[in-house]
């Protein structure tokens, strides 16, 4: 099955830096133009279904106070200022 073909317009800088990379690496263009896709895709993916999955918690009422999320940092910044004074 013959994969299907994206094309779309850069700035000349940003290929002269893909070429240059591509020269270094001895790999073409496509090698590292579908790498980087691949890792903008899963990045972006893993943070939409991070999204999805908290409004899915808030909607289920799983819920977090805010009295005790703004403790628990207040606690973590206090034992780190605290780490820090005794060096």
């Amino acid at each position: 099955m013959a994969s299907p073909v994206l094309s779309f317009r850069v700035e000349e800088v940003l290929v002269e830096k893909l070429d240059r990379l591509s020269e270094a690496t001895d790999r073409d263009r496509q090698y590292h133009l579908k790498r980087a896709l691949a890792r903008y895709v899963e990045s972006e993916s893993w943070h939409i279904n991070a999204i999805a999955d908290g409004i899915a918690d808030a909607d289920a009422g799983n819920l977090t106070d805010l009295k005790a999320v703004k403790a628990k940092w207040v606690n973590r910044a206090k034992h780190r200022i605290d780490g820090q004074s005794g060096e």
